[in-house]
């Protein structure tokens, strides 16, 4: 554990936000770092470009799946109840779920849903309302969910499970999610800075998205709406806050259960099994290498590092923090991708603090063609996304990317045609920049069931897609 002051000061933490997120082109940020038990928090830029509105630390952004944290604690608490065994078919809880896939319906448990390994489709959006069934009327409207694997296969990201977690927390709990929120966790824990809608925003300072502009790609304008639907909020849409309160509900976790006020809300062993490794990750340098129930689990050097990211329409954060040294940060933007910021920002902060920083993706190779295009052209899908991989004449892979789910639809995302997947020095992989995306993300192809068998998969953006063509 640290002793003495902290290593960053706030006027040195202000200098270089307000330095990286010009150098990235960030409308604003927000930044709160932990070190032992103290936050310190600051903010630099605009909440909106639109009204010039400089951010401020006390204002609120959209950390998006960074929620999907506090759901995973909300299921744990049930869990420390005795109200739910993890290992149990969900149905036990959920008598009517229903997806396409039967032995699915029948065996995937809360374990699978928390470490992403249902092997549901997982990104299936569609808007239930805003009343207090659009929970109930979301999972209903699962039962067609396709299965990308056999559960407990694979690792890939799955929303729609964080959603069916959440309507189990409602049923257990007796209530509304978001009132489960406030009652088992925003309020317990102090996190003033935290609501769950609109309404309860707008008394706040409060950032806005910002997204390209159709007709002007390279300049970014406020996006056409603000927060996701209601049935999203276990996936994290129901969480609106603070950078320092994402840190205060980490610190609950780094004292094992235990809130500022000397409270214990979750059993201690609870606290730790959330951070125990559940399978392993495919494309491991975008997120992390593995996965706990709820936490990305990760190795910088020889530093253990937990965490999770989130995005949200125009907004984009990230936390990671290392539980032994009692150090991390959580940073909130403005913008729909800003990973080159945050792997800068952690390199800085983990770099001057720890001497470590975040893993790089393999470096790509000279040659820009492979031996084998056949072994990867043909098309993958998951729901409401599909890539066709072709090769062209110097047996170069070119992808192009067709989004049909309705939050594309909604930001109004760009063609992405013949965009180039760079050959990296690891088998199998690929480094793809996508436009709506400001850093190169790993591609990788695989078969679960033999490493050296013509790819089945690929993982791109934490999601497997299947080879359908």
């Amino acid at each position: 554990m640290p002793t003495g002051d902290p290593v960053f000061t706030q006027e040195q933490l202000e200098t270089k936000l307000a330095e990286l997120i010009e150098k990235h082109e960030v409308p604003g940020a927000q930044l709160a770092v932990l070190d032992g038990d103290t936050i310190t928090e600051v903010a630099a830029g605009v909440l909106s470009r639109r009204t010039g509105w400089a951010a401020t630390p006390d204002a609120l952004f959209l950390p998006g799946s960074i929620g999907k944290l506090y759901t995973a604690t909300l299921i744990m608490m049930l869990v420390d109840e005795g109200k739910l065994d993890l290992d149990a078919p969900i149905r036990t809880y959920l008598p009517d779920f229903e997806v396409r896939d039967r032995h699915a319906r029948d065996v995937v448990t809360a374990r699978n849903l928390l470490s992403h390994t249902s092997g549901f489709d997982g990104d299936h959006f569609t808007d239930t309302g805003r009343g207090d069934d659009a929970l109930t009327r979301y999972v209903a409207g699962c039962a067609d969910l396709p299965q990308i694997a056999e559960p407990g296969k694979i690792w890939s990201y799955s929303n729609s499970g964080f959603s069916i977690l959440g309507r189990i927390v409602e049923v257990l709990m007796g209530m509304p999610f978001e009132q489960a929120l406030r009652e088992r966790i925003f309020t317990p824990f102090g996190l003033t800075g935290s609501v769950s809608f609109a309404e309860e925003a707008i008394v706040h300072p409060t950032a806005v998205g910002h997204v390209p502009d159709p007709e002007h790609p390279s300049t970014l304008v406020v996006s056409p709406t603000w927060g996701l639907w209601r049935a999203f909020g276990p996936m994290g849409s129901a969480i609106v806050c603070t950078a320092g309160d994402v840190l205060r509900f980490a610190k609950f976790h780094l004292d094992g259960g235990v809130a500022a006020d000397g409270t214990r809300l979750l059993a201690e062993n609870l606290v730790t099994d959330m951070r125990q490794r559940q399978v392993e990750l495919v494309d491991d340098t975008v997120l992390g290498q593995a996965w706990g129930l709820g936490w990305i689990l990760d190795r910088w050097e020889e530093v253990d590092v937990v965490g999770h990211d989130g995005n949200s329409i125009g907004q984009n954060a990230f936390m990671r923090v290392a539980p032994e040294h009692r150090f991390g940060f959580c940073l909130q933007t403005n913008t729909e991708s800003a990973l080159n910021l945050y792997r800068e920002l952690a390199g800085w902060l983990f770099g001057e603090r720890l001497g470590v920083a975040p893993r790089r993706d393999p470096a790509a190779l000279d040659e820009p063609g492979v031996a084998d295009p056949g072994r990867y052209t043909g098309s993958y899908e998951r729901e409401g996304l599909t890539f066709v991989v072709r090769a062209d004449d110097a047996g170069r892979l070119l992808a192009t990317v067709t989004p049909t789910h309705a939050v594309a639809e909604s930001q109004g995302w760009p063609p992405m045609v013949d965009l180039p997947l760079r050959p990296v020095e690891r088998a199998d992989s690929f480094l793809l920049k996508l436009p709506i995306s400001d850093a190169d993300l790993l591609a990788v192809f695989f078969d679960p069931d033999d490493a050296a068998g013509r790819p089945t998969h690929m993982h791109f953006g934490g999601r497997a897609h299947r080879r359908v063509g």
